[in-house]
């Protein structure tokens, strides 16, 4: 299993790279809540982006990580607040220690861009299906910001 992670790691650092290396818009932050920790967001397209997180549950004692395809909707919330997008994805999480868990996520969450800057704040919860080694429903989520380059 650890061969796997590492592996899985590894793939993701250097397909962040491609892609960073591509002129793409990559943003590299914190998210603070349950779980702490730093995140990465890659845009694909205007609306389509790949987002990670490598954090520490402080409920759970122990390392998390995700990734997830987001979706956003530009023009959902009322014009008069343009900078404020909704988003929504499916995705995956691993959860490490002596009883590693995997499972699915589906994020929701909403950003706001600022325009004088590259940063983004976000709100994002994230309901997820644990799978192995049992079956259970769990939420994680929390408030971050991310600066792009």
């Amino acid at each position: 299993m650890k061969k796997f992670i590492v592996f899985v790691l590894l793939l993701s650092a250097v397909l962040l790279t491609n892609l960073y290396a591509e002129g793409q818009n990559f943003g590299l932050g914190v998210i603070a809540g349950e779980p702490t920790g730093i995140t990465a967001k890659m845009y694909l397209s205007e609306n389509d982006a790949v987002d990670l997180a490598a954090s520490w549950s402080f409920v759970k004692d122990r390392i998390h990580l995700h990734a997830d395809y987001i979706r956003h909707f530009p023009g959902v919330i009322d014009k008069e607040f343009d900078d404020f997008v909704l988003y929504a994805g499916i995705g995956g999480l691993i959860e490490l220690d002596s009883e590693s868990e995997f499972g699915a996520r589906i994020p929701v969450g909403v950003n706001y861009y600022f325009n004088s800057i590259p940063v983004e704040l976000f709100l994002e919860i994230g309901p997820a299906l644990l799978l192995i080694p049992e079956t259970r429903f769990e939420f994680t989520g929390g408030i971050g910001a991310r600066y792009y380059f």
